[in-house]
């Protein structure tokens, strides 16, 4: 047995030795026939070329330190060496480091691979270890990460013989093929710290919009993935980027739920920035590592309001500095708030479409009706009184009055049956004091009193202690730096007002 574990060793590393060049580059030295050759260089000299012959292999045996960075995650990375140290050695055996008080053991990390029917499927693999490779004496490969312009990826580090540089680069060949066939994240549907979602539990039948929210939702965001070789055959980018504005409730999470499995369906790795948890910057890079890659970052206001007034503007500049050769990415926005989107991202080049997201249409109500109440409904629902008691309602206010429908039929007759007009009507007009007192309710911060109010303010409490001519030309600094353009008005030594042009 371990002289037929040695020979599938040896033969695997003179495969890897293969793929890696050793014998299709390497012509210092071939084995031929049972005579000596040497080269004619070395005719009458053989003390020479003996001495040659024994540098050649002593420099064979000297320990080299072989290295390479793949463009992918770390998790995904080490879950390729695995596969690949299996396939080609029968098992993956880490090493023991010497530490300064000792041995330190070998770590291994548990990661996820994936959900199969329903299921998240877990694996542990060797991380931050050294690893043996078998059949290469005195080789140690660590598997860890780097820093890279992409963010975090899988960096492999040998320390091997000479000899066995053709070998070790021939694992990393095949650690590159796994990865490029094989890949845990693409294709799949993740969060923006490397989590998978379960697109099998995602049914697009619950959510429901207008008609015309569909058609846009279609033309602009599931199309360009399930038709993207079509598109581009007639000259349509594959980079694109797409903004869903309109009020809370509306349903903007529920299409980028769709979304993304539709991307997945077609092939595509859709990654989802969570709000206030996932950096939109790095799920950018994840995304241009795995594509082709859909990419949804909600409530961009949002973060644009609590960081950078031109937080948007910049993502939008990093997504466009990945250029449009080739690149097969799709980037979709939600805001809230269309009124705090900066103008510069609205004009032609910088958004490829808009989607108002907003009351749901007649047809729709039917159709959410049908969804939550099924066959309790009754055959002459009026749907024209139903759409009427919506009246500026969300769709998030009409689902819950759907909901709500089966209560009141429950309390009437005693069981889930026979929801009438009059449960759906009543149920609706129960939700409509909240939602007034919602529509009347502020999301704004309180607004901070006019610039020219708080530097009177400063001035006056401080009149005498300050150098005016000083104190002009800060404000003049701070107020053009932040207001573009924005200027304190001087009257002789009173400061007057702001002055904007």
């Amino acid at each position: 047995m371990p002289q037929t574990q040695e020979a599938l060793a040896k033969k695997a590393i003179e495969q890897l030795a293969i793929i890696g060049g050793a014998l299709t580059r390497d012509d210092d030295i071939t084995f031929s026939g049972k005579a000596w050759n040497v080269p004619t260089q070395y005719r009458g000299d053989l003390i020479t070329a003996s001495r040659d012959f024994a540098r050649y292999v002593e420099a064979q045996e000297e320990i080299i330190n072989v290295s390479r960075t793949f463009n992918y995650r770390p998790h995904d990375g080490a879950h390729a060496c695995y596969q690949m140290l299996r396939e080609y050695f029968g098992y993956a055996q880490t090493k023991a480091r010497q530490g300064m008080f000792g041995k330190v053991p070998p770590t291994e990390v548990d990661i996820s691979v994936g959900y199969v029917n329903g299921k998240e499927q877990r694996m542990t693999v060797p991380f931050g270890s050294d690893m043996v490779l078998p059949g290469l004496p005195r080789a140690v490969m660590t598997i860890t990460n780097t820093r890279s312009p992409h963010g975090l990826v899988l960096f492999l580090s040998t320390n091997c013989r000479r000899a066995d540089k053709a070998a070790v680069e021939g694992f990393y060949d095949e650690v590159q093929r796994y990865l490029e066939e094989h890949s845990i994240y693409r294709g799949k549907a993740i969060n923006g710290d490397m989590s998978f979602i379960d697109t099998d539990k995602i049914n697009p039948d619950v959510f429901v919009y207008s008609e015309q929210v569909w058609a846009d939702a279609e033309t602009h965001i599931f199309s360009p993935m399930r038709d993207t070789d079509l598109l581009v055959q007639r000259g349509y980018a594959s980079k694109r980027v797409v903004l869903l504005e309109g009020p809370y409730g509306g349903g903007k999470s529920g299409l980028g739920r769709t979304a993304a499995k539709v991307a997945v369906a077609a092939g595509w790795t859709a990654i989802i920035a969570r709000p206030g948890v996932d950096d939109p910057f790095d799920v950018l890079q994840t995304a241009r590592l795995y594509q082709p890659a859909l990419i949804f970052i909600e409530d961009v206001d949002t973060i644009a309001a609590s960081m950078d007034p031109n937080y948007v503007t910049k993502l939008l500049d990093t997504f466009d500095g990945f250029g449009t050769k080739d690149l097969k990415m799709q980037l979709v926005l939600t805001t809230n708030h269309a009124d705090r989107i900066h103008k510069g991202m609205l004009r032609p080049g910088r958004l490829d479409a808009l989607i108002h997201i907003g009351f749901m249409d007649r047809p729709g109500i039917e159709k959410l009706a049908a969804i939550v109440c099924g066959d309790a409904l009754t055959d002459d629902v009026d749907f024209d009184a139903v759409y009427a008691a919506t009246d500026g309602y969300m769709p998030a206010f009409v689902r819950e009055g759907m909901e709500r429908s089966i209560r009141y039929s429950i309390a009437r007759t005693r069981t889930v049956a026979n929801i009438t007009t009059a449960d759906l009507i009543h149920s609706l007009n129960s939700l409509r004091a909240q939602h007034d007192m919602q529509v009347a309710a502020s999301d704004q911060h309180e607004k901070l009193p006019p610039l020219d109010a708080m530097f009177r303010k400063m001035i006056t409490e401080h009149a005498g202690e300050i150098d005016s001519d000083q104190l002009h030309e800060a404000i003049d600094n701070v107020v053009e730096n932040r207001l573009n353009g924005a200027s304190i008005y001087r009257n002789g030594d009173e400061w007057a007002s702001l002055q904007t042009n």
